[in-house]
């Protein structure tokens, strides 16, 4: 039987440069919430999830506010809002799309 793709790029809300902050429970391999600094969508492999998960390439950002370590999570599609709109700083129809 044929595997249908489903495309998730017009189902993303982030774009790199873009913070979020991601609860245990939003992406997989979980050791706890995380702040992470968008450097690339992975669309390329995320497309095997059905939409529900993408693959995010980042920078952890720590409870300073410094850098941390480069990082791959494969989160939650509906999980994913910049922090900016999480904090209603920003409007999402404002916003560049990807």
């Amino acid at each position: 039987m044929p595997v249908t793709r489903v495309p998730v790029i017009g189902c993303v809300g982030v774009v790199p440069g873009d913070v979020v902050r991601l609860a245990e429970s939003d992406y997989r391999f979980a050791d706890g919430p995380l702040r992470l600094r968008i450097v690339r969508v992975r669309f390329d492999v995320s497309e095997w999830y059905g939409g529900r998960w993408v693959w995010l390439e980042g920078v952890e950002i720590g409870p300073d506010d410094q850098d941390g370590a480069f990082r791959q999570a494969l989160v939650r599609v509906a999980a994913l809002r910049p922090e900016e709109d999480q904090q209603g700083l920003i409007n999402s129809t404002t916003r560049a799309s990807p």
